[in-house]
């Protein structure tokens, strides 16, 4: 075989590989996408959450302020009246029955228009399945709802409970207004849960 033969031999082989080399190399590249784009597509999920029977599936933010609040009975004390050592509560029902993933929720609550600078938050904590409460911020209280749960018809209760101190020197006048009313702001935020780490309120 001459010189030249060989040269081209050479050459056509080396073709070849190429071409095989760039076919396998694109061939990996297609799959690669290929699974890449499978991993990272997200079906739509259910989203309806109701907050003490609204639904907030528009808005995941649901702001009210709880004027009726259940007030312990004591002698001497007119009924659903708060009077200093006594405590009310009031409760805020979180169903996320018709919703597709884990959810997250946050409980702000505003009590700057307290009247009584004696009234406090005495507990916070969810009734119906004894689920974790995290104080993450000052009045405020996350929680989180596994899809497993969901999919079980869970719901969460959340119970607040305020205690107006008796100090002795508290105006016992307020309590014997008839139409005194204790006015809270509250602001609960859903969103999904991601898995993020709650961290807990130090106070600081």
């Amino acid at each position: 075989m001459s010189k030249n033969k060989k040269v081209i031999v050479i050459t056509i082989i080396l073709l070849i590989i190429s071409v095989i080399l760039v076919y396998a190399i694109l061939s990996t590249y297609a799959t690669f996408r290929s699974e890449f784009s499978g991993s990272m597509k997200v079906d739509n999920a259910t989203w309806k959450i109701l907050i003490n029977n609204t639904d907030i599936s528009l808005n995941a933010t649901k702001e009210f302020t709880i004027d009726n609040i259940n007030i312990d009975q004591s002698q001497g004390v007119e009924e659903g009246k708060l009077a200093p050592g006594l405590k009310g509560n009031f409760n805020i029902l979180i169903d996320p029955s018709d919703t597709d993933v884990s959810i997250i929720y946050e409980l702000k609550l505003d009590t700057k228009n307290i009247n009584s600078t004696n009234i406090r938050i005495d507990e916070v904590k969810e009734t119906n399945t004894g689920n974790n409460l995290v104080q993450t911020d000052m009045n405020t209280y996350t929680g989180i709802i596994s899809l497993d749960d969901i999919k079980n018809n869970v719901t969460n209760n959340i119970q607040v409970t305020l205690l107006w101190h008796d100090d002795g020197n508290e105006d016992i006048n307020i309590g014997e207004i008839p139409e005194y009313k204790i006015n809270i702001p509250v602001e609960v935020k859903v969103s999904q849960y991601l898995g993020e780490e709650l961290q807990e309120y130090n106070g600081n």
